[in-house]
């Protein structure tokens, strides 16, 4: 099981690079904006396996791995807020240097679905702030069901 979830996040990173090789590039900027992004989307990707490794918590059957899982999401949840405030900064950046490089094409589909993405992404942040200062099970699933309709309409933006 966990093997096919790495596998999954490395095949979902690796397809990401290689379309944004495939599009190409017109220039610099753009390039920078492309790198800037892949890296927040990692880092995305690792806040949001968090769900998983809590999942696989409550649904594994032998004691060892749930035991060796929890140490493991102790450590990853201290990092949890700092990984998502720097994805968020690169993907601030990403925006700023790509409406830059497109001023001159503002509205088209690729820069409306990233400002829709970033739309999402600020009731993201909300939802993990409100989760942050009284935690409870509607806004933890909140949280976490805004993670994966975040998650979506980042992959929409990617392909589009």
């Amino acid at each position: 099981m966990i093997a096919r979830w790495l596998i999954i996040n490395i095949l979902t990173v690796f397809i990401i690079i290689l379309w944004s090789l495939f599009q190409g590039f017109d220039s610099n900027y753009i390039l920078l904006g492309k790198i800037i992004a892949q890296a927040a989307f990692i880092l995305f990707l690792i806040n949001i396996n968090m769900y998983f490794v809590f999942l696989l918590i409550r649904k594994s059957h032998i004691r060892n791995v749930k035991v060796n899982l929890a140490k493991i999401s102790k450590k990853m949840m201290k990092y949890h807020v700092p990984i998502a405030i720097t994805a968020t900064i690169l993907i601030i950046i990403h925006a700023a240097v790509m409406i830059i490089a497109h001023f001159e094409q503002l509205w088209k589909a690729k820069t409306v679905s990233g400002a829709v993405t970033i739309g999402i992404l600020l009731i993201l942040l909300y939802s993990g702030l409100l989760r942050r200062w009284k935690a409870s099970g509607k806004r933890r699933r909140f949280h976490y069901v805004m993670a994966f309709i975040f998650f979506g309409f980042v992959l929409f933006h990617v392909f589009i």
